[in-house]
């Protein structure tokens, strides 16, 4: 892959620098991260070793705290266990009076008992003789531990004589001369205090060891955090100091560039940015003066171009002024000739939409003559059916009249029976109360129906008054309506012939009508196309004006450079 020209062309430097700081300057921003960061992890591992080493340090002081000290609490744990197990056998012994097994059994565990104390406390007098180990100064308390150790040992061995020369019964070894009888509690009285003593002093020397052991601990603690603090803060110090310096470097480099990038941005274009480094901030910078040098050649260029645009754009709007000028005057010439041509040819269209009007209402009044005329005739018809009709009602009604009549005698017969049988009834006496009251209402309803037949009489007569007038009346309208048949058939015979009148007519108008549209449609075509023209002219002046109007912004913005 091919490196870009700015990547490899030679950086020169443009202020003076020391030799030092040259030279890491030159180096890429790469190597001067990593030469941080390789100062960085140096620091770092330098104190992880050195916290490393005091560590190791430190669980060496654990490992002989555990040694000495917890190993020697566990051998007096056993030397304590083992004294408590021998007192237990001696008390099983003291009680085999009766019992001559627990007596034996007793023996055997005094016996296992000092085996037991005999080991552990061989094994204290074993690591109290050898001491600390691995060249510690841990050695605290340890004349002390041997000189309890001995008074202990020397306790148990003065215990023990007595126990079995008193207890047991053992013939003294040489050397060795019993207390009397009156003397033997004295002398356990003595020897014992000096067991318990002597392991409380153990005691006490483990733990003023192990207080000394823990207090050895804490100083090399100390002395190894003060260390690991102050190698941490000198390599701290260090790293920071050569990252100050590298990022002072790049910071003073991007300033300047920053400083050349905004006046550039403000138009200013004779101010370079320095080149102090030949790495890619130099570089950088480098590359942003040629963009500079490039922009102010681009930007001299436009001055002179935007100079000449705007001549030019100022001789083009002229020339289309004038033009447009001319194409608008034979534009409005086509216009009023479109519009005169308009008026002719919707004056045309109105005659012509008239006529035919006219001749569909010439159409529509002969069809409607015609219409009236069959009107006319079925109303003759309906006149004389009609008449028929009331003529039959005149005879209907005089039929009614004669059963009114009939009805009219029946209630007179009715009304005289119902008094008859009033008259019997009174005659009969109490029993003929019943049938009086029948009577009566016989009566009445005789009476009523005399009444009804009397009203129905006079309706009748009416109705038969009615009948003659109405059948005088419908022959006169028949002789009406015959008369206007007749002039329904002359107005249609007279609208027939006007129709084929308008109907020639308006031929002739409509093809006047269509000759006139077409002449108004050619001349709009020309008022169109002058419009258009016009139109187009503007366009182009606006166009000319915009170009102006750049050359002008153009010529503006360039002029906010200083080369």
């Amino acid at each position: 892959m091919k490196r870009s020209t700015a990547a490899t062309r030679a950086v020169e430097v443009t202020v003076r620098r020391n030799p030092v700081v040259g030279w890491l300057a030159d180096r890429s921003v790469n190597v001067k991260g990593l030469l941080a960061a390789g100062i960085t992890a140096l620091v770092a591992l330098g104190v992880g070793a050195l916290s490393v080493g005091r560590m190791s340090d430190l669980s060496d002081d654990l490992a002989i705290t555990k040694t000495v000290h917890v190993e020697s609490l566990k051998h007096l744990g056993d030397l304590r266990g083992g004294l408590s197990d021998m007192y237990a056998g001696l008390l099983l012994h003291s009680h085999g009076d009766r019992d001559p097994a627990l007596r034996t059994q007793g023996r055997k565990d005094v016996a296992t008992a000092d085996a037991a104390v005999d080991a552990a406390l061989a094994k204290y007098q074993e690591l109290v003789a050898t001491g600390p180990q691995g060249g510690h100064a841990h050695t605290g308390g340890v004349a002390e531990r041997r000189a309890a150790m001995e008074a202990c040992a020397k306790a148990i061995a003065d215990y023990r004589l007595l126990r079995d020369t008193v207890d047991f019964g053992e013939e003294p070894p040489a050397g060795f001369t019993p207390p009397p009888v009156e003397g033997i509690s004295a002398a356990f009285a003595e020897v014992m205090p000096r067991l318990f003593g002597s392991l409380a002093e153990l005691r006490s020397a483990e733990d003023a060891a192990a207080t000394a052991m823990a207090d050895a601990a804490a100083e090399k603690y100390r002395e190894a955090r003060a260390v690991t603090i102050a190698a941490l803060l000198l390599g701290l110090t260090i790293a920071a100091a050569v990252g100050f310096a590298v990022s002072r470097m790049m910071a003073r480099q991007l300033r300047g560039t920053s400083a050349a990038l905004d006046a550039v941005a403000t138009g200013d274009l004779t101010h370079p940015a320095e080149v102090r480094s030949s790495d890619e901030l130099g570089r950088m910078a480098a590359a942003v003066n040629e963009a500079r040098d490039g922009i102010r050649r681009t930007v001299e260029t436009l001055a002179a171009g935007s100079r000449t645009l705007g001549d030019s754009s100022q001789r083009l709007t002229g020339v289309t002024g004038r033009i447009a000028t001319s194409a608008q005057g034979a534009a409005d010439q086509a216009n009023v000739v479109a519009t005169a041509a308009g008026d002719v040819s919707n004056n045309v269209q109105s005659v012509a939409a008239g006529s035919e009007q006219m001749r569909s209402s010439i159409r529509e009044i002969a069809q409607n003559a015609q219409d009236a005329a069959r009107v006319a005739a079925d109303a003759v018809g309906a006149a004389e059916v009609t008449n028929k009709t009331v003529a039959k009602l005149g005879e209907s009604s005089a039929e009614i009249d004669n059963v009114v009549k009939a009805i009219t005698s029946i209630a007179e017969q009715t009304n005289l029976l119902a008094l008859n049988a009033t008259i019997e009834a009174a005659r009969a006496g109490e029993s003929g109360k019943g049938f009086a009251v029948v009577a009566s209402e016989v009566k009445d309803l005789a009476q009523e129906t005399a009444r009804a037949t009397e009203d129905i009489s006079r309706r009748v007569e009416a109705i038969q008054s009615d009948t003659v007038k109405a059948v005088d009346t419908i022959g006169e309208i028949g002789r009406i309506i015959a008369r206007i048949n007749d002039y329904q058939l002359t107005i249609a015979a007279a609208v027939e012939e006007q129709t084929t009148t308008a109907g020639e007519m308006s031929r002739s108008v409509t093809e006047a009508a269509g000759g006139a549209s077409d002449i108004a449609a050619n001349i709009r075509g020309v008022a169109a196309s002058a419009e258009t023209t016009t139109t187009e002219l503007t366009e182009a002046e606006r166009t000319a004006a915009e170009l102006a109007r750049l050359a002008t912004d153009l010529q503006s913005a360039v002029g906010r450079f200083r080369v």
